[in-house]
């Protein structure tokens, strides 16, 4: 039984950790709470529960999790630390430096309690004691942004203001440069479609440097991909614009979200502010053409997608989207010739293969059809979308055989 609930309680701590960085830290707290039910002396659960609650701004419950671990793990560094890091957020400076200093007896070179004893005691109007704490940080490490912004603080206290700007841009530079490196493993990761373990990249960029529009931006898609709600995404994106109006891949992300939703007016104002500052942007100029076609705005909608074209005619997806224009104007024959166009581009290009067998499909030509389908999956196994209207396709082939009147029909 205690194995069981020891397994149990492991499966609610991932799911917890999961949580955490879909940045759903109430869940987090729930999973962590049904661990520690299961297993009341799993300090992982209680630790993770103490720094989610930190990040929750909810301090005082953050350090009743650390003292929890401290009085099964005595030496807990990372108890001992966030514990200090917690007392000092609710203004307990005196109190904070305790966990900080018995931290550092066991291990004197850990700069995170370095950093934040030093915080501390700067509080405490020890402002020249502060500076030479924080200063060993930095002798071991001279690009410890932590450190750098503690040193910064510090010094614009002692009202040094050029030293103090020095320091602060200096530790915004670190964090930018490390935020950027934890943004490119992410993107690796979702380009090898491993998104859960990118997102924690993400995640872990953000906390870096929280004006990182790129992570922002993956983060939201990342979220949109494990089909979460359009409020949860918009976080990512709003606060993207916000950091910079101009930031063209959240705004059309959010495009491209609400034309999905057939929030097509709304689509169409995020395509249009990209317009206002980039006229000739090609993915904005074809998608409002898509969501203009939605909204049976048929003249328009042709005019931005040829628009599109006109500034990058090989663009496949720009021809695709005239593809799915014609198509839906019923225009086959025209549509297939913009397919073709896409496909002599991209001979191996799944979305315009597939997207031929449904125009042969539509035209009634359904052992051509039946050929790019088989392509299609072949290129792509999993394409729900292909393997469907095969069936279709295969379907009115085998009743027209039967059928010889309508064998004739189609030839004419």
């Amino acid at each position: 039984m205690i194995l069981q609930n020891s397994k149990n309680a492991w499966y609610f701590l991932n799911q917890g950790l999961t949580a955490i960085y879909y940045s759903q830290f109430s869940k987090a707290v729930s999973k962590f709470n049904k661990a520690i039910s299961l297993e009341p002396e799993n300090i992982v659960a209680q630790l993770h529960k103490g720094t989610t609650l930190y990040k929750m701004r909810n301090f005082q419950s953050a350090v009743i999790c650390f003292d929890t671990v401290l009085s099964i793990d005595p030496k807990n560094l990372d108890a001992l630390y966030n514990k200090g890091l917690s007392l000092e957020k609710i203004g307990k400076y005196e109190e904070a430096i305790s966990p900080l200093k018995k931290s550092l007896e066991i291990d004197p070179q850990y700069s995170d309690s370095l950093t934040s004893l030093g915080l501390c005691i700067s509080k405490l109007g020890r402002n020249e004691e502060a500076i030479k704490i924080i200063d060993q940080v930095l002798l071991n490490n001279p690009n410890n942004s932590a450190a750098l912004y503690g040193k910064s603080l510090i010094l614009g206290r002692l009202e040094k203001s050029s030293e103090a700007m020095l320091f602060l841009q200096k530790a915004i530079d670190e964090d930018s440069r490390q935020s950027d490196i934890l943004y490119e493993k992410g993107q690796k990761l979702t380009k090898q479609g491993k998104h859960e373990e990118a997102i924690k990249f993400y995640t872990r960029a953000l906390e870096t440097d929280n004006k990182n529009t790129k992570a922002l931006v993956a983060k939201g898609w990342t979220l949109d991909f494990a089909g979460f709600s359009n409020k949860d995404i918009f976080v990512f994106y709003d606060e993207a614009l916000k950091i910079d109006p101009k930031c063209t891949d959240a705004q059309f992300n959010k495009g491209i979200v609400f034309d999905r939703t057939r929030l097509y007016k709304k689509a169409i104002e995020c395509f249009d502010k990209i317009l206002e500052y980039d006229s000739n942007n090609v993915r904005a100029l074809y998608s409002k053409g898509v969501s203009l076609s939605s909204l049976k705005k048929l003249g328009q909608a042709r005019f931005y997608c040829e628009c599109a074209l006109e500034i990058e005619p090989k663009n496949v997806v720009a021809l695709c989207s005239m593809v799915w224009f014609l198509e839906h104007s019923k225009k086959y024959n025209e549509a297939l010739s913009y397919c073709e166009k896409a496909l002599k581009i991209s001979p191996n290009y799944v979305y315009a293969i597939s997207y031929k067998g449904k125009l042969l499909l539509l035209l009634k030509k359904y052992e051509e059809s039946l050929k790019w389908y088989d392509k299609a999956i072949e290129l792509d196994p999993n394409n729900q979308t292909a393997i469907f209207h095969r069936f279709k396709a295969q379907g009115e082939l085998d009743k027209m055989k039967k059928d010889p009147f309508l064998k004739r029909l189609t030839k004419l």
